[in-house]
């Protein structure tokens, strides 16, 4: 009898050829190409008086030679009574059972953040912080809504904004776990925002008047817990206009704090991988904000980053402090002010800068944001040296509020006077 079982060249053929081929090898072994581009092996067998078609593996990461191991093993299955495809789903749900969450989240962060987003320490802080904690030691296939809706109470009534971004980053894990084949479904695809995270988001409107900001001011020089480095921080961002990201993963390789007058004087050159909009910025730098950090400068003991991890910070990813440390400071000093945000610095220093007469672009560009519209399309200028006749304006305004509030006693409700009010 001629032999009809496949070669491997015959398979390699099929397989280059631009067209769908079916070849049988002998005892329900078949080589599928079913597209132009996929091929795979397929066991052909009847169990319980059904026939099925049973997926053994792709070619060419399957050689011939293997799949015939496959389909013998898959014969002796069912001389045992048993079908192989309910046994290969079997091991699968296995494997997919024993998986934790912990290992699904690094997984996506590996595959999916990493080198993929702009800010990796943004979703990188919510894993660590709020799910792996919450959902790191359950097998991710086990994992049901209430246990997300769990974790989202903790923090929807504190950080509502951070809770609608825990729900979206949670729902990416478990998308990312259906794709790989991990997970059969997502616990948190019914989940949404306005039920189950902060609710709808609403664009932020708290700026601090000046007299909050003395109080502010007083209470941080007052705190002997507080730190230095925070102090410095905050009065940084107000000055600098800057989100805090930037300020906090700055190195001082961007800085030239000695460069003279004559061309162009102390400047902050912020790269474009570290803004929002994806721009570089070159960040006129007044005397007080030198003076500051050079301060920092000292204090960070010769480290590459402005604000280094500190001490308590050891498990950190990253060199540089924790972004979430001067948020953590700020909440617990007791300062009495209406509830507000580091961003809300941003506000803050942007308002200050309308009531000293900045005008719109130059204002716009203090903050490094793209001018709009027509003007944006048009005005490519970049406002250094209006920039820097600002933030002389807006840094020598922060000092003397920091001055006045060590020498001044602040009221203990931080509501403003009559006089600041006026």
């Amino acid at each position: 009898m001629a032999n009809t079982r496949l070669t491997a060249l015959q398979v390699e053929r099929a397989h280059r050829a631009n067209e769908p081929a079916m070849l049988a090898d002998g005892g329900g072994l078949y080589f599928r190409k079913q597209s132009t581009s996929g091929a795979s092996w397929t066991l052909r067998y009847r169990y319980a008086g059904r026939e099925k078609w049973f997926a053994l593996g792709n070619y060419p990461d399957m050689t011939l030679a293997e799949a015939r191991t496959e389909a013998r093993d898959a014969r002796v299955q069912l001389d045992r009574g048993l079908d192989p495809m309910a046994e290969k789903r079997a091991r699968v749900d296995a494997v997919r059972r024993r998986k934790l969450f912990r290992q699904l989240a690094e997984d996506w962060y590996d595959s999916e953040v990493i080198g993929q987003v702009k800010h990796p320490e943004i979703p990188r802080r919510h894993l660590d912080k709020y799910m792996l904690p919450a959902l790191g030691s359950t097998p991710a296939s086990e994992v049901a809504a209430d246990d997300i809706t769990r974790m989202l109470s903790k923090i929807r009534s504190r950080h509502p904004a951070a809770a609608n971004d825990l729900l979206r980053y949670t729902k990416r894990v478990f998308d990312f776990g259906i794709r790989r084949h991990s997970i059969r479904h997502n616990p948190a695809a019914s989940l949404t925002p306005r039920r189950d995270g902060g609710g709808i988001e609403r664009a932020r409107d708290r700026a601090l008047s000046e007299g909050e900001l003395r109080t502010l001011l007083d209470k941080i020089d007052k705190s002997a817990s507080f730190g230095e480095p925070n102090s410095l921080a905050v009065k940084l961002l107000l000055c600098l206009c800057v989100r805090k990201n930037e300020l906090l993963t700055a190195t001082w390789g961007e800085f030239e704090l000695d460069k003279p007058a004559r061309r162009g004087g102390p400047v902050w050159h912020l790269p474009a991988s570290r803004t929002k909009t994806g721009t570089s910025l070159d960040i006129p730098l007044v005397p007080p904000v030198v003076g500051w950090l050079r301060r920092m400068r000292a204090l960070s003991e010769g480290t590459d980053f402005v604000f280094p991890r500190r001490r308590h910070d050891r498990k950190s990813r990253y060199a540089h402090v924790g972004v979430d440390t001067l948020n953590a400071a700020l909440s617990q000093l007791e300062h009495g002010l209406e509830p507000f945000t580091v961003h809300d610095f941003r506000r803050t220093a942007r308002t200050m800068l309308a009531r000293q007469g900045t005008s719109l672009e130059v204002a716009e560009r203090c903050l490094g944001h793209k001018l709009r519209g027509v003007v944006g399309t048009y005005d490519t200028h970049d406002y250094f040296n209006e920039r820097r006749k600002a933030l002389t304006k807006l840094g020598y305004a922060i000092s003397r509020l920091a001055d006045q509030s060590r020498r001044a006693p602040a009221t203990s409700s931080g509501r403003k006077t009559h006089r600041e009010a006026s």
